[in-house]
């Protein structure tokens, strides 16, 4: 279910932090402004049907996928990492204040991180070929996680 991963490699002494935390939130954006011109395009569409063929509100043909399709609130960028990010939170929020034309975000890197951080953990499953297996395990209780999982039982895909 997932478009599109990124490795990111910074050069030696720069802010790791820095270059992930950028690149998931302008993946974010990306996937915020093409939702806006789609339902804006889509408004439109249907205000022009609507005019030209007179069509009433039940008249119109169900716009309901046939099959449960991942919701478009949780596309975006996320970072997977066990780290809280607190040096770049803090810092952030001291360029915010010390600094009173740096225009503040719509949305606090802090607040980004609570729903866009994906935390995880490796278990042991068990031995094959006498070599031990460790599983990748997502942090269960994020949205995306756990939409995903839904989305892997009811066989669902992705609504553009």
């Amino acid at each position: 279910c997932v478009e599109r991963v990124f490795l990111v490699a910074c050069p030696p002494g720069d802010d790791d932090d820095a270059y992930v935390l950028a690149l998931a939130r302008r993946e974010d954006d990306r996937v915020r402004l093409e939702q806006q011109q789609l339902e804006r395009q889509q408004g439109a569409g249907v205000l022009q049907k609507d005019e030209s063929m007179g069509m009433e509100e039940d008249d119109a043909p169900s716009s309901q996928p046939s099959q449960p399709y991942l919701p478009q609130t949780v596309l975006g960028g996320y970072v997977v990492s066990n780290d809280f990010f607190n040096d770049a939170v803090r810092r952030e929020e001291k360029k915010h204040t010390n600094d009173p034309l740096h225009r503040r975000p719509a949305e606090s890197l802090r607040s980004w991180l609570k729903t866009n951080r994906i935390s995880y953990s490796f278990a042991n499953v068990g031995t094959s070929g006498g070599e031990r297996r460790l599983e990748f395990l997502p942090n269960p209780r994020n949205d995306l996680i756990e939409t995903m999982d839904a989305c892997n039982r009811l066989n669902c895909g992705v609504m553009r």
